[in-house]
C-alpha cells in the first residue's frame, strides 16, 4: 500500500532472483509523463545521495527548449534586453522575438543584434523577418567548465583594473574607452556562466558536465560570478575617471593609489585561489585583508584636502579599489559557507 504525502509516493523495495530490486512506480506519473511498457528510464545517484528517475527520450530536452515573446513598439529598448536576457538564462536554446501587430522597430531590431554579438556566448540570429527574430544559442554543453569561464572572467577583470590604474598614470583615456569596451567579455562569460548554473540546478547530469559535484554549488558560484562581474564593472569606473584630468595627478599620490590597487587585487587573486582549492583559510584570510583595505582607504580618503586638485576624482577611485576587495571578501565568504563542513569534520577527527 503506498502511502500519498502530497507528491511523494512511499513504496518499499523489492528482491527479485537474489540480486535486482524492483521498485514499482505510481500509475499516475507514469502516465503524466507520457510513458509506456518499454519505454527507457534513466536513474542517476546525485550528489546527495537521493536518486533521480530520467525518461531518456527527454534528455535532450535542455537542446530543444523553445521560448516566443512578444514585444510592442513602446517597449524600450532596454526592457527588450532585459526579457532576452531572461530567456537566455532560463536555458532556452531558441528564442523567438515577434512584434505585437506590426514590423519590430529597427532600433529595437538593432538592440538585439547588438546583444547577442557583445553578450551572448555561442549565440546567433539565424532568421530575422520585419516582424520577427529568431535567436539559436549554438553552444552545447560543456564548451567550457565553470571553472575555466570564471579563470577567463577573473583574468581579464584584472588586467582591466590594472589597466585602469595605467590610465588614470598615464592620462590614456584611449587606453581608458579599451577598459571600458573589455567589460563586454567579462558580461558574456558571466551570462553564459549563470545560463549553465540555472540548467545545472534543474539537470544532474549538466551539474557534472560543466565540473560541479553538488546543487549548493550553484548557488556559491553565482555569488561568485555576480562578485566578479562587480568588480570589473568598478574597474570600468576607475578608467571613466580619466577624461575628467587635464593634468596628471601628483606622484606621491599616484604611488599611494598604486600600491592599495595592488594590494586590493591581491585580496582578489587570493578570493580566487581559495575557491579553486576550497581553502578556507585563505577564505578567512581574505576577508580579514578586505577590512584592513578598506580601513586604509579610509585613512587615505579623510587625509585628502578639499582644496587638493582632482580630490573629488581621487576619493571615487579610492572608493572603487575599496569595493574590488569588498567584492572579494564576498567571494571568500563564499568559499567560507561551502568549506565549513569539512573544517569542522576535521577538527572532529584530530579531537
Amino acid at each position: 500500500m503506498a502511502e500519498l504525502l502530497d507528491e511523494k509516493e512511499v513504496r518499499k523495495l523489492q528482491l527479485v532472483g537474489g540480486s535486482t530490486y524492483v521498485l514499482s512506480l505510481p500509475k499516475r506519473w507514469v502516465d503524466d509523463m507520457h510513458l509506456k511498457t518499454g519505454d527507457p528510464v534513466s536513474i542517476v545517484r546525485t550528489a546527495n545521495n537521493s536518486l533521480s528517475l530520467l525518461p531518456s527520450r527527454n534528455s535532450q530536452s535542455t537542446q530543444t527548449m523553445k521560448s516566443n515573446t512578444l514585444i510592442a513598439q513602446k517597449d524600450s529598448v532596454e526592457s527588450i534586453k532585459r526579457k532576452v536576457i531572461a530567456m537566455y538564462l532560463a536555458g532556452y536554446q531558441l528564442i523567438e522575438i515577434k512584434s505585437k501587430g506590426g514590423r519590430i522597430q529597427l532600433n529595437q531590431k538593432q538592440a538585439i543584434r547588438d546583444l547577442v554579438r557583445t553578450n551572448m556566448i555561442g549565440t546567433e540570429i539565424v532568421e530575422s523577418t520585419p516582424e520577427s527574430i529568431t535567436i539559436q544559442i549554438l553552444t552545447s554543453l560543456p564548451e567550457l567548465s565553470i571553472a575555466d569561464a570564471l579563470k577567463r572572467m577573473f583574468l581579464l577583470t584584472s588586467t582591466m583594473h590594472r589597466q585602469a590604474i595605467d590610465a588614470l598614470k598615464e592620462m590614456d583615456a584611449e587606453l581608458g574607452e579599451e577598459i571600458i569596451h573589455s567589460d563586454d567579455e567579462v558580461d558574456r562569460f558571466s551570462l553564459y556562466i549563470l545560463r549553465n548554473l540555472t540548467l545545472a540546478v534543474q539537470h544532474e547530469r549538466i551539474l557534472r558536465d560543466i565540473g560541479l559535484q553538488k546543487p549548493s554549488d550553484c548557488i556559491s558560484y553565482r555569488i561568485v560570478v555576480k562578485s566578479v562581474e562587480r568588480i570589473a564593472d568598478h574597474a570600468v569606473s576607475i578608467a571613466s575617471r580619466v577624461k575628467f584630468l587635464k593634468s596628471t595627478l601628483e606622484p606621491s599620490l599616484l604611488q599611494k593609489i598604486t600600491k592599495l590597487s595592488e594590494e586590493s587585487l591581491k585580496v582578489f587573486e587570493d578570493s580566487i585561489a581559495a575557491l579553486n582549492k576550497r581553502d578556507y583559510l585563505l577564505a578567512d584570510s581574505v576577508a580579514t585583508n578586505a577590512c584592513r583595505i578598506a580601513e586604509k582607504e579610509k585613512e587615505f580618503t579623510d587625509s585628502l584636502e578639499e582644496s587638493k586638485k582632482y580630490s573629488s576624482v581621487i576619493k571615487f577611485v579610492l572608493e572603487d579599489i575599496r569595493r574590488t576587495a569588498e567584492y572579494s571578501s564576498d567571494i571568500a565568504e563564499a568559499v567560507i559557507n561551502e568549506t565549513v563542513q569539512d573544517v569542522i569534520s576535521e577538527n572532529n577527527v584530530k579531537e
